[in-house]
């Protein structure tokens, strides 16, 4: 990108960051076919400690969705899976248990066409996770907390996380792997060597990497998915284990880019499948969604992602190729980018 858009591009954000409010540390990064690209870190990475930098780390919570779409779409297209076969078939035991999710289909899961609840946004396990944040999960423990104590409802198309927890123990079951090597795998193979799930127990990130804050906008976000938390927390140590498959990831504004660009993951599939995936329709709270990624308008397809801690999105633009990536170091600011 030219010094004089390189120069506004930076002046523009180093304001946003001025703002009373504004979070610790802000990443962004745009590609533009036109003009080139740039990517730069605003304000701080650690409060009171390192500056933002173009190289840190962050956790990218729901953006992981996508890769898990991917890595499932991939077992599609290699004949391992298909988007009809049910959780009766693939994961018996669980269908054995909770009878109502037996004839939920792959398809249902990654579209959230499934009707099983959000174990976050329902305030179901927001607490625990807020007041225990060393504690390990097993997907299996949280699957069962939802199906336990809320209801299946296959006429409720609705936003949720648990879809992916179970798309999560698919991969398991069909690849012989954890869950994060095969997610990984995704990553590693694009050349996104600064991505990655990490095993649920692994709460350090690479260097350099950005502390994740709440602060008084978290706290609001955060009573809103039931949960009470402190302004000034922050959450470096917490486990990766509670978002999992469906939230769990960190990556960096590079390697971002370079996700959108791959229409985030979508070019890694054959052309019939790609074009599926891309077909969108509404869910609550009130977007587009394919399989694993939202479709905006306009040609703008991607992802938003919230880790208690840290946000972040991914927008790529099928009509001009255009990307743009954004991430923060503290839980409700999503506001600081609106949907292209």
């Amino acid at each position: 990108m030219a010094d004089a858009d390189i120069a506004a591009f930076d002046k523009v954000n180093e304001a946003t960051m001025a703002v009373k409010g504004a979070p610790p540390g802000m990443w962004i990064g745009v590609w533009d076919p036109k003009k080139g690209w740039h990517i730069g870190g605003y304000g701080e990475a650690v409060v009171g400690g390192a500056k933002a930098t173009a190289a840190d780390h962050g956790r990218i919570g729901s953006v992981t969705k996508t890769f898990t779409a991917t890595a499932v779409l991939q077992q599609v297209a290699a004949g391992k899976l298909a988007l009809s076969d049910t959780v009766g078939t693939l994961l018996p035991d669980l269908a054995a248990k909770y009878p109502d999710v037996a004839p939920i289909t792959v398809e249902q899961l990654l579209s959230m066409h499934s009707g099983i609840p959000d174990y976050i946004n329902s305030g179901l396990l927001t607490q625990q996770f807020l007041d225990h944040p060393e504690k390990v999960w097993t997907a299996d423990e949280i699957i069962a907390a939802v199906l336990d104590k809320m209801k299946v409802d296959p006429s409720v198309a609705e936003y949720s996380t648990t879809n992916y927890l179970i798309l999560g123990e698919i991969l398991r079951k069909v690849t012989g792997q954890a869950p994060d090597v095969v997610i990984t795998s995704v990553a590693t193979a694009l050349g996104l060597n600064d991505t990655a799930l990490p095993a649920p127990a692994e709460t350090a990130m690479p260097a350099p990497a950005s502390a994740g804050y709440i602060m008084d906008a978290g706290v609001n976000s955060l009573k809103e998915a039931g949960g009470t938390a402190k302004s000034g927390t922050t959450v470096q140590d917490a486990t990766p284990s509670w978002g999992a498959a469906g939230g769990g990831m960190y990556s960096t504004v590079a390697d971002l880019g370079t996700w959108g660009a791959s229409g985030l993951g979508t070019a890694t599939l054959p052309q019939a499948l790609a074009d599926q995936r891309l077909q969108s329709r509404p869910i609550k709270p009130g977007i587009d969604y394919g399989l694993g990624i939202i479709d905006w308008g306009n040609g703008w397809i991607g992802h938003t992602g919230q880790a208690i801690g840290w946000e972040a999105v991914v927008a790529y633009n099928t009509k001009t190729g255009a990307v743009f990536v954004g991430m923060v170091n503290e839980t409700a600011h999503s506001r600081l980018w609106r949907a292209p």
